[in-house]
């Protein structure tokens, strides 16, 4: 009797999550009854081995010379006081069986699903995102992997694969999550007394940055200073960026509307930062001359750049300090604080700024 082809595929699916999850239950009934000839090997990448605390790692499981892998089961010894696991994601077709995490130990599994042929080669297997916890050195290892072809033969892998992660505590900030890519420049921003948080241990990266806030930023990181200009009416008296307004329309670097308003509480746009960010630059004699627009003849989205914008944009994108991306400048977007820290960093740490002299 033929079982219709759907429905086969179903029970072999099952049968293979059955013994996955078997694998898991009894682990060393399986290892004893395979053999390891296989030549392939295993390795651990992660995106930092320098995290501060709060910070997301993301690890890579690769193998490397498979054979015809149907199946897999990773198993991985951790530090939980130290790391949490928040997210195992596999870009290989099939089934994941959900993580079963045991003190310090985290077993993955995973199947492809119908009559196909296993993976070959070079293959990343897993993708895990921790969160580091608190301070301190610890270890991710691979202690074995199991595979599982085509045929329902399977192997089991010892491994002494290991990295190490040094967690530091000292950074304040602990909210920074998926942008940690901006720690670099928060922390020599936070040094230097440029940012602070906005509270003892949170930075609120992603939260946008108004146009008073930018240009508070701006004046202190380069520490430009001018006689007291005229006043906003929209300013309130006593605000804690009215004199730094103050001295920043003194100095040309901030104009007002036609009703003479600054809208201090508004998102400051793209456009608005990287024209701020030129006249400050200019104010303090660090940059100079101008630029042909041509320069941005590769972005797709020059049409949308405001008239008064033109010039600074040019001349930003000319020194290497703006860059745009998916071909694009993005002039009408709103900026977060990571991007607004990043964005100075990159300014005060850039070449032409520096040969120009360090306020």
């Amino acid at each position: 009797m033929k079982f219709p082809q759907m429905k086969f595929l179903q029970m072999l699916s099952c049968y293979l999550v059955l013994m996955l999850t078997a694998i898991a239950v009894v682990p060393s009934g399986w290892a004893a009854s395979t053999t390891n000839e296989s030549p392939s090997t295993f390795s651990l990448t992660l995106s930092t081995d320098k995290p501060s605390k709060g910070e997301y790692v993301e690890v890579t499981v690769k193998g490397h010379q498979l054979k015809d892998v149907y199946a897999y089961e990773v198993n991985l010894d951790y530090n939980p006081n130290l790391l949490q696991l928040k997210e195992a994601t596999t870009e290989i077709p099939g089934f994941s069986v959900t993580p079963i995490i045991h003190e310090h130990h985290i077993q993955l599994a995973h199947t492809r699903i119908g009559r196909v042929m296993g993976d070959e080669g070079d293959q990343t297997l897993y993708t895990l995102k921790f969160e580091a916890l608190q301070q301190g050195e610890t270890e991710l290892a691979i202690n074995n992997v199991k595979l599982l072809d085509s045929v329902l033969s399977s192997t089991v892998h010892s491994s002494n694969v290991k990295s190490t992660l040094a967690i530091d505590g000292l950074f304040p900030f602990d909210d920074l999550g998926d942008f940690s890519w901006a720690k670099t420049a928060i922390a020599y921003l936070f040094e230097k007394g440029v940012v602070n948080g906005t509270s003892e241990h949170t930075f609120s990266p992603e939260q946008p940055v108004t146009r008073a806030d930018y240009l508070v930023l701006l004046m202190r990181a380069l520490q430009v200073k001018g006689p007291t200009g005229g006043r906003f009416n929209d300013v309130p008296q006593g605000a804690y960026f009215e004199e730094p307004l103050a001295a920043a329309r003194s100095l040309g670097i901030v104009e007002g509307d036609e009703f003479n308003n600054f809208h201090p509480y508004s998102p400051v746009t793209r456009e608005d930062m990287i024209v701020l960010t030129d006249r400050a630059l200019r104010a303090a004699q660090k940059f100079s001359g101008r630029m042909d627009s041509s320069i941005l003849k590769e972005y797709v989205d020059v049409a949308d750049i405001s008239d008064y914008a033109l010039s600074s944009v040019t001349a930003m994108v000319g020194q290497g300090i703006v860059e745009g991306y998916n071909q694009g400048i993005y002039p009408k977007e709103t900026t977060n604080r990571a991007q607004a820290a990043a964005l100075i960093y990159k300014l005060l740490t850039s070449k032409t700024f520096t040969s120009a002299g360090t306020p």
